[in-house]
């Protein structure tokens, strides 16, 4: 029997609040006695699961009540365990991870997860953009399978990752970024991103392709997101398993800079996002996990998406330096030219209209396909 863990799913924890969120979340106020009900779809499947909840960016504990999951067709209303007790406490700034869960459960699989909140709790600790609604239902309704009335809530919170024993040799390929990865732009509850369509593609490899995006993240800074090599060695170098890593970052060190959202931050040079590529690349190298870049799309019209200044003919002189580098370096293993995939031939610096969401940025479902069925087996091995 195998013991190694592979993490299969994966939803990056971001303070819901200061410089590194100037938004108001849409979480409503915890005041106890509510239950948050989660559906969550992992990528490789195996003989055992154990779940990691957190409160990474919360200055007290967090009381969490019972919880329980099921899986269609599998099990209805199967207890989450913590050192053998139902519920636990996260500590502040902390993860908590749960007890093993022997369940011999398929790839693909989707859980549901549903949390009993008994005590009122402030949420300083999120992932924004989900793509998925969580539903905030009163009262006490972990262990009903069928949901109640309650309030959508468009992030996650609590939930952070799960990890699987494969029952056969696996690992996890890790894809970390910015919306571009996190899916802004895909219909809610699908699972319509490239990385969705990547993890079914890289099933029969063995492979658990899991999402590290976080909107509005940048690769340099934080601000609207953490940044990516700031979370580099929690989000991948720690995830159990992880032999492979897809970079799709620095769109928005170059986009928001000078804008109502960065105002006082320059924009930086090829050079200098260049060498934060490269610090990942390092970092990576030093953990024997193999490295693809993509190259960053068009962002000319995006004033449609609210963000004026977000194209200037000089921040397209970066991204396009950025692109040559990463197509000619060699230091990668592998590039996915997301850029040449979608972008408008007669115009290059704007997204084709076949793959425009409509905000002239983000992907619809056409292209976020492209960009699956381009990525290369190098990025998981050499053939």
């Amino acid at each position: 029997m195998r013991d190694e863990w592979i993490c299969s799913w994966l939803s990056t924890s971001q303070p819901a609040s200061g410089e590194a969120f100037p938004f108001p979340s849409d979480i409503p106020a915890i005041h106890g006695d509510q239950t948050l009900r989660q559906a969550l779809r992992i990528s490789q499947g195996g003989q055992k699961l154990r779940l990691i909840f957190s409160n990474r960016y919360g200055a007290q504990p967090l009381v969490m009540g019972e919880s329980y999951m099921s899986v269609p067709d599998l099990c209805s209303a199967l207890p989450v365990i913590f050192d053998g007790q139902t519920g636990a406490t996260i500590p502040a700034g902390g993860i908590l991870c749960s007890d093993e869960i022997s369940l011999h459960i398929p790839s693909l699989s989707v859980i549901t997860l549903r949390t009993y909140l008994p005590e009122p709790i402030p949420v300083n600790t999120f992932h924004w953009d989900a793509r998925h609604f969580s539903l905030l239902e009163s009262g006490n309704q972990a262990i009903r399978e069928e949901a109640s009335d309650g309030q959508n809530i468009s992030s996650r919170f609590l939930v952070e990752s799960v990890q699987v024993q494969p029952e056969s040799a696996g690992s996890t390929l890790v894809v970390i970024g910015d919306s571009m990865v996190d899916g802004n732009g895909v219909d809610m509850d699908t699972y319509g991103r490239w990385t969705d369509f990547l993890a079914e593609r890289f099933i029969s490899e063995n492979i658990a392709v899991v999402n590290a995006g976080q909107s509005g993240s940048r690769l340099l800074k934080d601000g609207v997101g953490i940044s990516a090599l700031s979370r580099f060695e929690r989000d991948v170098l720690e995830q159990p398993g992880v032999t492979a890593c897809i970079v799709q970052v620095g769109l928005n060190d170059i986009g928001l800079a000078g804008t109502a959202l960065d105002p006082a931050h320059p924009l930086p040079s090829a050079a200098e996002l260049i060498n934060g590529y490269r610090q990942l690349l390092a970092m990576a190298r030093e953990h024997h996990i193999r490295m693809t870049g993509v190259t960053l799309v068009p962002l000319r019209g995006t004033g449609e998406y609210g963000i004026e200044d977000f194209y200037q003919p000089e921040k397209e002189v970066v991204r396009q330096e950025v692109n040559h580098w990463m197509r000619t370096c060699g230091e990668f293993d592998a590039v996915i030219d997301s850029d040449l995939l979608v972008r408008d031939p007669d115009c290059i610096s704007q997204l084709s209209a076949q793959y425009d969401s409509g905000d002239h940025l983000h992907l619809n479902h056409a292209g976020h396909l492209r960009v699956a069925q381009s990525v290369p087996l190098a990025v998981i091995r050499v053939d």
